[in-house]
């Protein structure tokens, strides 16, 4: 059987639900979680020989730069979560096109030469 795995990389704050109540402006104030619950996944997945696409937040790939060539180095795909997390229908196809080259520069300052 052939299934797909993928993880979205994000912190806590900044899933949909939270929009209307945490806005970016706010994401520097709050604590990061994503580093440890990343890298804990990342081991149990090691742990079952295991391989993912991580769709990375860009804004994360900025901050953490590190957590991504970690991701890469043990053998996972590297994708794009886009820099602001905005749903792509809110989005015209300027601002997704800007977006996309946006978060595709982050991703590869954070770990050059990583596959997209």
């Amino acid at each position: 059987m052939l299934n797909a795995l993928t993880i979205d990389v994000e912190e806590h704050f900044q899933v949909h639900a939270f929009e209307r109540l945490i806005g970016r402006d706010a994401w520097e104030r709050y604590p990061s979680r994503v580093v440890p619950n990343t890298r804990r996944i990342v081991r149990l997945l090691a742990e079952r020989q295991v391989r993912a696409t991580f769709f990375v937040l860009d804004w994360v790939a900025e901050r953490h730069p590190e957590l991504v060539r970690e991701i890469a180095a043990a053998g996972h795909e590297i994708g794009t979560h886009g820099y602001w997390h905005e749903l792509i229908y809110r989005q015209t196809p300027a601002e997704f096109a800007e977006d996309l080259r946006r978060s595709l520069a982050a991703i590869e300052r954070a770990a050059p030469g990583v596959r997209l």
